[in-house]
């Protein structure tokens, strides 16, 4: 994930709050957890691929151009439930179904 995604949850944390129906302290503990599992990438990583990326995806939906470029800059997988990422061929993209499906199998 773009290491901005820090920002967006900060940005988002009372509603984040309000809908998970969670004290602010019990969100702050999930996200940390969460984070245990995620990597972040710097812009500075990401920042080389933002134009294919645009180019595969801006026009179907903007705000996934950082992820196509954060995929493509660690030779990555997108894992989203977004169809959008459907239009683009640059990285693969797997569902959430699909990724259970393949521990399943394993």
């Amino acid at each position: 994930m773009p290491e901005v995604v820090h920002d967006e949850i900060e940005n988002y944390e009372d509603l984040i709050v309000e809908r998970s129906g969670m004290e602010a302290d019990r969100v702050q503990q999930f996200v940390d957890l969460l984070f245990q599992y995620i990597e972040t990438v710097p812009a500075s990583e990401f920042y080389p691929y933002i134009e294919a990326a645009e180019e595969a995806i801006g026009d179907t939906d903007p705000d996934d151009v950082l992820y196509v470029a954060c995929a493509l800059a660690r030779d990555a997988d997108v894992w989203s439930d977004d169809s959008d990422f459907d239009e683009q061929d640059l990285v693969p993209a797997f569902t959430t179904s699909e990724v259970i499906e393949s521990f399943e199998t394993v």
